[in-house]
């Protein structure tokens, strides 16, 4: 499916952040828009500490571990670069562990931490994190795709038609109308 549509608050800009140091759990293709967050960070006069935890089940599943290094080694003076095997036993036992576990073993108060990877992690995130001291104004959470679905539904249901006028709330109305506005 390709949605096209007017551009969304996915809840990751750096502004809500400050100018706090960052916490960075990415966890499969949640990996793009965080390196993005990093590639804006490098780009910022704003100086602060970086470190980007890279979830993957095994070392063979982890997406693009050359531009990781890469990243590590062109930033090393404020980007740490962490990875986190949930399901790997030949890796070293530092490295496994599940994404959110190994990114909360690297939290410092005070840090903004962003979280952006898969529904299921997302959920264990918007769960897991505040339980574990992640204060509620430090926690940013990628929307989900299924939050950005719903969200263009119920924009697209209350569009004026030419011929018909506005649309009437729907039961995907209903249901989305409160998350418009939430993205984290």
């Amino acid at each position: 499916m390709l949605w096209l549509g007017p551009p969304l608050d996915v809840g990751l800009s750096l502004e809500r952040a400050g100018d706090a140091d960052l916490l960075l759990a990415a966890g499969g293709t949640g990996l793009a828009p965080l390196r993005a967050l990093v590639e804006q960070v490098a780009g910022s006069p704003v100086r602060r500490r970086v470190t980007l935890v890279v979830g993957s089940r095994t070392l063979l599943d982890l997406y693009d571990a050359v531009a990781l290094d890469k990243l590590q080694q062109a930033h090393c003076d404020w980007l740490t670069v962490v990875l986190a095997f949930s399901d790997d036993p030949d890796v070293e036992p530092v490295v496994q562990g599940n994404l959110l576990s190994v990114a909360m073993h690297h939290h410092r108060p005070g840090q903004a931490v962003y979280v952006c990877g898969p529904p299921r992690l997302m959920e264990a995130a918007r769960q897991w994190l505040p339980l574990a001291g992640v204060a509620a104004d430090e926690l940013h959470l990628a929307m989900t795709f299924d939050h950005a679905l719903e969200t263009a539904r119920w924009m697209l249901s209350h569009r004026a038609s030419p011929l018909t006028g506005p649309q009437e709330d729907g039961p995907a109305g209903s249901a989305a109308s409160g998350m418009a506005g939430d993205a984290t």
